[in-house]
């Protein structure tokens, strides 16, 4: 098989993957499981009988209920009223015991021409259950002959200790799809801060936090010590002719040679940290660009791609081998090619504020503002629209950028000899081009009720006891390799040299080759909360 032959293999399965887990691992999964919530609460709501073992754990739990009460009875006539209950559960769970044994014939039965490793585990299913309720049975006679008192107590005591051991938790639930054990988590919207003081509060609960958790070297667990909004908050209020500038202007805009002065690099500025480390793979990428500050800002920006998430998540090197990236992680590459090219380089964090259409495309293409904030909401970036005439115009984040110590005068970065100014960079805002993929969907029909029915019809379904077996495997093996041919035709009569980002759709990312650095970001900076190392 030739390379174009191996690529268009590789279209068509991601495409026949891409739609069978669209069809059925998506739409039709999530509305049988509506349709199975919505049966169980219309039984619920008529009445409909329970099976005997609903019936059976139910019994159990009041053997449980009634062991408790005689155990911490007062009088002995008290004990015998709560004794009574337990004879009676225990005949309930006499009667339910043949019915169940019933039910294990029945599902013998039914597997015998199953795989044996599923024929044992039902046995041994079937064994456990009847050595368990051979000695609670045992023990709950021994209840009955104990005398009245300490042998008594440690008879129930001993019971009571057995169904706790025994007590099998519950793997299936009736499925509420609002409740899933793994979902979406929802996401907590914030507001971005919009004055510096915000910022310098969150610091002072990081000190306290800091002094909580001193000794801890693993990073993994100072993770989750405190929140990622206050881990980005190590900031702290600029000194001397910097800080006097920014209370009284309330921006650093137009004031580099001031923050020259007022705050030179350290020796934190060019070391690793955890984020920022100086791999192979980042001292070899350093390299390849010269180690020249633009051709390092022009790399990240035009081969990164943007991912709505908050937090410190990948660290630098790994970002460099994603090339998909949040702000924070850019921010962490990027510094690493720098730092490890000799240039000093550090975090700046705070609120910026960006015209809508900009932040459509560039949170994944939106139609909807909304939609690209909600999308950066769940991501835990705090985010909030501001609207102009009824229509939300701009967009308020924070944000994470790079503040670099460049020789900016007079070569803006182009030559890199010794430092004089901190300039902004921001590499992870940038905007794509989007194009569609195929509409395999429209083009190669494929009748998946069809598909559904087929199966079913073939298949034992016992929707009350929720199970299916004799599903036809080869028939779903067939459906799919013919469906794969049909798309295959289609691409070799319509698209021959077609790629995997034809097929899918691809995002691109407009890339811009800068002489030099700007300078400035390339948005509106609302406030500067910190900078840290």
């Amino acid at each position: 098989m030739d390379f174009r032959e191996t690529l268009r293999a590789k279209i068509i399965s991601i495409a026949v993957l891409f739609f069978f887990i669209w069809t059925f691992g998506g739409l039709y999964e999530i509305a049988y499981a509506a349709k199975s919530s919505r049966q169980h609460t219309a039984d619920r709501k008529q009445g409909k009988s329970k099976g005997p073992e609903e019936k059976f754990e139910e019994a159990i739990e009041g053997i449980e209920r009634a062991l408790e009460e005689i155990e911490y009875s007062k009088d002995r006539r008290e004990r015998e009223v709560k004794k009574k209950r337990l004879r009676a559960r225990k005949a309930e769970i006499e009667r339910l015991d043949k019915e169940l044994r019933k039910k294990f014939r029945e599902t013998e039965e039914k597997i015998k021409d199953l795989p044996d490793t599923i024929k044992q585990r039902h046995r041994e299913f079937v064994r456990k259950y009847e050595e368990n309720l051979r000695v609670l049975r045992e023990e709950l006679e021994g209840i009955e002959k104990a005398k009245p008192g300490a042998e008594e107590k440690s008879a129930v005591k001993k019971a009571r200790e057995h169904l706790r051991k025994a007590k099998k938790k519950k793997k299936q639930r009736h499925l509420d799809p609002d409740k899933l054990p793994h979902r979406t988590a929802k996401p907590v919207k914030r507001k971005p801060r919009l004055k510096k003081e915000e910022f310098h509060e969150d610091r002072n609960a990081l000190s306290v936090m800091g002094d909580e958790i001193k000794g801890k070297t693993d990073y993994a667990s100072r993770i989750t010590d405190y929140e990622s909004r206050i881990l980005v908050a190590s900031n702290g209020p600029l000194t001397g002719l910097l800080s006097s500038e920014v209370q009284k202007n309330g921006s650093t805009e137009g004031t580099n040679l001031l923050l020259a002065q007022a705050d030179p690099p350290t020796d934190a500025d060019l070391s690793e940290t955890v984020e920022v480390q100086f791999t192979p793979a980042i001292q070899a990428k350093a390299a390849e660009l010269g180690h020249n500050p633009v051709k390092i800002y022009n790399w990240v920006r035009n081969n990164v791609e943007f991912v709505p998430t908050y937090g410190s998540i990948q660290g630098a090197d790994y970002c460099l081998q994603t090339l998909q990236c949040n702000a924070f992680d850019t921010a962490s590459l990027l510094i690493a090619l720098l730092r490890v090219s000799g240039i000093y380089a550090r975090y700046a964090y705070g609120t910026v504020e960006i015209p809508a259409e900009k932040v459509k495309n560039w949170a994944g293409g939106f139609a909807d503002v909304m939609d690209a904030m909600e999308m950066m909401s769940m991501g835990g970036i705090p985010v909030t629209g501001m609207t102009v005439g009824g229509e939300v115009k701009y967009v308020r984040l924070e944000h994470v950028w790079v503040e670099a110590w460049i020789d900016y005068i007079p070569s803006r970065g182009a030559r890199q000899r010794k430092g004089d100014t901190w300039i902004p960079l921001d590499a992870s805002f940038k905007q794509y081009n989007y194009t569609e993929g195929m509409d395999i969907r429209s083009a190669v029909p494929f009748d998946a009720q069809g598909f559904i029915d087929q199966i079913i019809s073939t298949a034992t379904v016992n929707e009350q006891e929720g199970w299916v077996t004799g599903v036809d495997s080869l028939f779903i093996q067939q459906t799919m390799e013919d469906y794969q041919t049909q798309i295959e035709n289609y691409i070799n009569q319509n698209y021959p040299g077609a790629t995997v980002g034809d097929v899918l759709g691809k995002k691109e990312i407009i890339k811009h080759e800068f002489p030099y650095l700007l300078g400035t970001l390339p948005y509106r900076k609302i406030v500067t909360g910190g900078r840290y190392s």
